[in-house]
């Protein structure tokens, strides 16, 4: 092979890393209970939602500000410590301002990122941000619901961890699978 195109082939195969380095892995871990489970797939907020109710679960209801770091972990452990967007639970479609839960959980404890929410939107007359994703800071931020995010499953039991597949990270009981 010539060095014109090894050096090619070299630049290809790096590109192709860098392009898989900043997607995220799928990632399961278990807090108070449930399970949580990162799903790396970008998709509209509803679709995800519908593919969360077909596996028993709902997109993450998040209660506290510890099950809020214990999402947040699990999201920076998916992107090797880079963080992205990913949806949760929480929706305002039914009467702008009041945002209730997916499963209906009372709205006790919110994140919201600074200046959040403010149903910016996008378009001519903007106002269309109905549904929540949690952003690499770990705070929320309201989005349109046809933009394209990982999402949060929830569900009411802990999920099975494959030891063979990952172990425990310190206490927090995570584990990727590609």
């Amino acid at each position: 092979m010539n060095k014109k195109k090894f050096v090619s082939a070299l630049a290809i195969f790096l590109l192709g890393l860098a392009a898989h380095a900043d997607k995220p892995v799928s990632i399961t871990g278990n807090f108070n209970g449930h399970g949580y489970e990162l799903v790396p797939d970008p998709i509209t907020w509803h679709l995800a939602k519908k593919k969360a109710e077909k596996t028993d679960g709902y997109l993450a209801v998040i209660t506290s500000q510890e099950e809020n770091q214990f999402i947040y972990d699990l999201i920076k452990k998916a992107t090797r410590g880079e963080g992205c967007n990913a949806w949760i639970g929480l929706t305002d479609e039914k009467y702008e301002g009041s945002w209730e839960w997916v499963n209906g959980e009372k709205t006790a404890y919110v994140n919201w990122n600074e200046g959040e929410p403010n149903n910016f939107g996008y378009g001519f007359l903007g106002g269309s941000e109905h549904s929540v994703h949690m952003m690499g800071s770990g705070k929320w931020n309201d989005y349109a619901s046809d933009g394209r995010t990982p999402y949060i499953i929830e569900y009411d039991h802990e999920t099975d961890l494959d030891e063979t597949a990952g172990k425990d990270v310190s206490n927090s009981n995570l584990r990727s699978t590609r």
